[in-house]
């Protein structure tokens, strides 16, 4: 089997596999087109060597990724908001009603923006975590 489909049968990334094979934790050879090949009684094998850690490594890690893009998409919708209602802002000027709203608009875009951007800390943290557990 190839590389992705052994990530496929563990549950895992195909660039953890490509790890594994890398640092010899799984046996594979390539084949004439250079892809890798991996016995499957290897591959059961190194399934029953893998420990909650390893896996517990590789979740975490994978969450951090996730919550990392999910958290840079919020700082960024979030910062777009504030741009787009402070220039829109000026319109208003001379409207005082219309005027207060925008700016009860664009402080609510900023307290997204800090709630968002406080975030950034506990996502740091996340990483340094997961990177810690896999290289243990």
């Amino acid at each position: 089997m190839n590389a992705k489909e052994a990530a496929i049968l563990l549950g895992v990334h195909y660039k953890t596999i490509l790890n594994m094979i890398n640092d010899g934790r799984l046996a594979a050879s390539k084949n004439d087109s250079g892809d890798w090949v991996i016995s499957e009684s290897d591959l059961a094998a190194r399934e029953q060597r893998i420990e909650d850690k390893e896996f517990s490594a590789i979740y975490t890690h994978m969450a951090a990724q996730m919550i990392e893009k999910t958290h840079g998409r919020a700082v960024k919708a979030a910062r777009d908001d504030i741009i787009h209602i402070a220039r829109s802002i000026i319109k208003y000027a001379e409207r005082p009603d219309e005027f207060n709203q925008q700016v009860k608009r664009l402080q609510n875009a900023l307290d997204a923006y800090k709630a968002a951007d406080a975030l950034t800390y506990i996502v740091k943290s996340i990483q340094k975590q997961a990177e810690a557990e896999t290289q243990s």
